[in-house]
This record gives structure tokens, C-alpha cells and sequence, in this order.
């Protein structure tokens, strides 16, 4: 089996399924040695008290509610003692039989490209990256052969290859996350969702580990496969502990279990406002954008151009 330098972990859901896929055909064709793993998460089914948003849930299920309120609400639900995965066995069941059809049509217009579109059914997956993450390592991606692997989400665009972006930092480092640094009360996720902070220093306790918490954005991080095959040896999968977001929980982690963490130098990753076309283009030298929340006029080109040329084919 040929052996690869990078993995994308490339996530998107259900509602922006469509316009993810569009983005996946052109950075394959940027990236031919690299292997990207297309995850669609999965809308949840459990939810604690019926509380739901169009943060969580996607656009069909619409009530206008306080998005954090939500959150804080089902997260505290979901950090009772198997409530995580509970809630999780329940999306997979559920989520088989009406998200089915869905799930077929993203296969189908996928397959004639050779892409695998893997299903998700972590519990507020929109929080839970590094759950999804090791789920799929746990069943498939241990298969795989790769040093590293990225967090890519559907709304990271690139004007540069993979190798390009990241090769720097791989050679350094073990893991390596934008805005990586020791947490301090001035962060917002440094005390939310409420009782993260104690309780990830307990988890932490409780492994006789270091209780040092860091933070980071976790989109677009860099880990490496000895990581991700540490964690799993370790039993630990994040299914609803330590009691944390993602941001926390895994530079944490795996910084108190000893792998060399390092900084992303992302000057044009941020969490807003959304990038426009003519402001990417007059930064292409950054490499990575984020947010891009809709396909630029350079991947409808080529959406257009894989299209005809399949016509040609047929």
C-alpha cells in the first residue's frame, strides 16, 4: 500500500453537501498524492430538552432560538455518564433510515469519481471534530497509511497545494493548531460550555497527567498519525469527555501527553467575517482562507469543465 504524507479529513453536513463536493473536485486535482476522506455529519436525534437550532440540526430544522443557549443546554445533557453515547447510537439507527436517500444520492454522485463518502453520527458534531475523528480512525482510517492527517472543514479554501501549506509544520511538529497557546480567562471557551475547565482538569487528574490547558481554533489543524494511534491504544475518543469543546480538549490532550504541539501561521484562517473573492485572490500568496462559504468563480470553472468533459466520455 502506498504510503502518504498527508490525509484530509474533509467534513461537511447534509445541508451543505452540494457545494462541499463541488469544492472536493478541485482540490483533488491540486492534490493527487494526497488522500482526502469526504465525512458528512449527520443531523442529531437526541436532543435534551427538544431544544433545537439551525446551528445543530441544518435549515430544516428551523426554530429560532439562542444558538450557545442551545448548546450549553444539550452539551451538560450530554456529559451524564453515557449519555454521549447513547445519544450517538441513536443518530446512527435513526439517521440510517431517514437520512438514507440522502446518503445514496451523495454516494452515487460521488462514485463515479472513485470518492467514498463516509457518514458521521457523533452528537453535535459541529463540536465535536475530534470525536468524528476518532471514530473514523478507530474504524477505517487505522487502515490507511499516512504521517499526518488534516481537519479540513467545507469552508477552508486554498489557493496552494496541500504539501505547500502544511510541509513546514510537519517536519517540526506532531500536532499544530492556529492560534495554539496556553488558555487564559480572556478566552471564551476558557469557562464554556460552564464547568469545562474543572472538568477537563479532572479527567486529567484521574491519568495522572499535567492539568496545563491550551487553546486553538481546531479547523484546519495538523496531527500526526502516531497521535491518533496513541489516543486509540489509550482508549481515548472523546465521546463526551473530557467535558470540553475540541478548541480545549485536544491540544490538551495530546500537550500533556508529551507530543510536540506548535502554531499554524494563518494570518487569513479566522473565524469572521466571510472572505469575498477579490480579497482572496489579492492575498493568494496565504495559501489558506477561512471562511469561504461559497464556491468561487475558480471551482465553478472547473466544476464546469469536469462536467463537459464527462459529457465528451459518455
Amino acid at each position: 500500500m502506498k504510503m502518504h504524507k498527508f490525509a484530509v479529513f474533509y467534513m461537511f453536513s447534509e445541508a451543505t453537501s452540494s457545494m462541499a463536493l463541488q469544492r472536493l473536485r478541485r482540490l483533488r486535482a491540486m492534490n493527487p498524492d494526497t488522500i482526502f476522506i469526504p465525512v458528512v455529519g449527520m443531523r442529531q436525534f437526541l436532543y435534551f430538552p427538544g431544544i433545537v437550532d439551525e446551528v445543530m440540526l441544518g435549515p430544516t430544522h428551523r426554530l429560532h432560538l439562542i444558538g450557545p443557549v442551545s448548546h450549553f443546554i444539550n452539551s451538560t445533557f450530554q456529559s451524564v455518564p453515557g449519555a454521549f453515547r447513547l445519544a450517538k447510537e441513536i443518530n446512527r439507527r435513526l439517521g440510517s433510515l431517514t437520512g438514507s436517500s440522502k446518503l445514496a444520492e451523495l454516494s452515487n454522485s460521488a462514485k463515479c469519481e472513485s470518492i467514498q463518502i463516509y457518514a458521521d453520527f457523533t452528537p453535535m458534531v459541529y463540536f465535536n471534530g475530534d470525536a468524528a475523528i476518532m471514530n473514523w480512525y478507530n474504524t477505517a482510517g487505522k487502515f490507511l497509511t499516512f504521517d499526518y492527517l488534516i481537519f479540513y472543514e467545507f469552508d477552508i479554501y486554498t489557493t496552494k497545494s496541500i504539501a505547500q501549506i502544511y510541509e513546514p509544520y510537519a517536519n517540526s511538529y506532531d500536532a499544530c493548531f492556529k492560534d495554539y497557546e496556553k488558555a487564559t480567562p480572556s478566552w471564551y471557551f476558557y469557562s464554556y460550555p460552564p464547568g469545562c475547565r474543572s472538568a477537563t482538569k479532572k479527567w486529567l487528574r484521574k491519568r495522572k497527567l499535567k492539568t496545563d490547558l491550551f487553546r486553538s481554533l481546531f479547523g484546519g489543524c495538523l496531527i500526526s498519525h502516531s497521535i491518533l494511534e496513541k489516543l486509540s491504544d489509550l482508549n481515548i475518543d472523546f465521546s463526551g469527555e473530557p467535558y470540553s469543546v475540541p478548541e480545549m480538549r485536544f491540544p490538551t490532550v495530546i500537550t500533556n501527553l508529551g507530543f510536540k504541539c506548535g502554531k499554524l501561521d494563518f494570518p487569513t484562517y479566522r473565524f469572521r467575517p466571510i472572505w469575498k473573492e477579490e480579497e482572496i485572490y489579492a492575498n493568494e500568496e496565504a495559501g489558506i482562507f477561512h471562511p469561504v462559504k461559497s464556491l468561487t468563480s475558480v471551482e465553478k470553472e472547473y466544476t464546469c469543465k469536469q462536467f463537459l468533459q464527462q459529457l465528451m466520455r459518455n
